[in-house]
């Protein structure tokens, strides 16, 4: 779960505030998220028709992961295409690490002290799961944490980030006009991506959760670089022309993204449950699930959305994805605390009371970590720079904006409703 980055300030900051409606798609996302997780606690991943599409809401985390890819990536593509210095790694990784470590900190140890299903949890189980390695090897997950293992896998994005965008910048750096060794780099890395999933689910698969890992998802993250790099690249090149007709017409895009969704929901994409796919419905799945995320962001971020992009850049669509990281963070934990406390069994339930209960009760929880413990925070943002700002120096976000990080903007196209 990509984190929304305002309260970092710095690049990635300033390219959130160019595409506010990247908000309003990252709650979206994130609600859907925490249905699929309902659905699977009520035990309504059922095979009719609805069942299915509630299984294939996790379509959520390719979205998460796209956005990753075009918000992190695109201030070292820019500052690299125009012969600037790029971002430092220090101070981004530092932003990275103070705007999700708290939050997450926090919730691992609500789990493990408040789960009956973490009562036996050792050092071990603290440590893996406080350090974000929890998919590196057989241990599992702890009750109420399954879901963390996105956030391990977009770490390892945002470790590799700055070295592979320096390896991009230096191949887009022949033409910077027409970066077809760029686009070709990142067709490359999906390949790879869809070879390790085939090396993962082919012969005896072992149990440690290889398929979790930053290699069986290049493609996801690659989409977003690609829609980085067009954003960056000369109006007037075929592929950036083509990609911006299509992306004009939100509607064409998203509905493409329904069609793929749908033929997501097919076996052709593998099982509901937790069973093993083939190599080729693993295949099958993430490609289907990485176009449906780069058609969900595309028109927001080269010019088309219209009516919807202004609904999405809605001070309620920035607001829940402001909060949608604590969101992310906390629904597992309150869905199986709820069942604990309830005495109910899991795979049993009313969905339509369980999921908006979850849902409520997840932006309530989101909503106090992100005044407590998120927004109190970023005061110490810069301070891999050596800076600190005092309390009265860190104003309040006021109209989708941070006014300590306004001496630099960048330019998105406008879309009329």
């Amino acid at each position: 779960m990509t984190a929304p980055a305002a309260l970092e300030g710095g690049p990635a900051a300033r390219t959130e505030r160019a595409y506010p409606a990247l908000d309003g798609l990252r709650a979206l996302a994130a609600t859907a998220v925490v249905l699929t997780h309902a659905a699977f606690a009520t035990g309504d991943h059922t095979p009719d028709a609805l069942g299915r599409v509630l299984a294939r809401l996790d379509v959520g985390v390719p979205v998460f992961f796209v956005l990753a890819g075009f918000l992190l990536s695109r201030p070292f593509l820019r500052a690299g295409l125009r012969g600037e210095a790029a971002p430092r790694a220090v101070p981004y990784l530092w932003r990275r690490a103070l705007r999700i470590l708290p939050a997450y900190w926090i919730t691992v140890v609500a789990a493990l002290l408040l789960l009956p299903g973490n009562d036996d949890a050792g050092p071990a189980t603290w440590a893996r799961h406080l350090l974000l390695v929890q998919i590196y090897d057989g241990g599992g997950f702890a009750a109420g944490l399954t879901h963390t293992w996105s956030l391990c896998t977009e770490v390892a994005f945002y470790l590799l980030l700055p070295l592979a965008a320096a390896g991009l910048v230096r191949l887009g750096r022949r033409d910077p006009r027409r970066p077809w060794p760029v686009l070709a780099a990142l067709a490359a890395v999906t390949a790879g991506g869809l070879a390790w999933l085939v090396h993962v689910w082919s012969g005896q698969r072992a149990f440690v959760p290889q398929d979790l890992w930053l290699p069986a998802f290049p493609g996801w993250f690659a989409g977003g670089i690609a829609l980085a790099v067009l954003t960056l690249t000369d109006p007037d090149w075929r592929p950036v022309r083509l990609a911006r007709e299509l992306a004009a017409s939100l509607g064409t895009c998203w509905a493409g993204a329904a069609v793929l969704f749908w033929i997501a929901c097919t076996p052709v994409a593998g099982p509901l449950s937790l069973a093993a796919p083939s190599p080729g419905q693993a295949v099958v799945r993430s490609l289907l699930y990485g176009a449906v995320a780069v058609l969900l962001v595309a028109p927001l971020v080269l010019g088309g959305g219209g009516r919807v992009r202004v609904a999405l850049s809605g001070r309620t669509a920035r607001f829940l994805g402001e909060i949608s990281y604590g969101l992310f963070l906390v629904h597992v934990v309150l869905l199986t605390g709820g069942y604990d406390l309830t005495g109910r069994p899991v795979f049993t339930g009313p969905l339509v009371l369980v999921a908006p209960a979850t849902w409520l009760a997840g932006v309530a929880v989101a909503w106090l970590l992100y005044v407590l413990v998120e927004r109190p925070l970023r005061r110490f943002r810069h301070a891999a720079d050596g800076v600190v700002l005092p309390r009265w120096r860190a104003p309040r976000r006021r109209s989708g904006s941070d006014s300590s990080d306004a001496t630099t903007t960048e330019t998105a196209p406008t879309a009329r409703p």
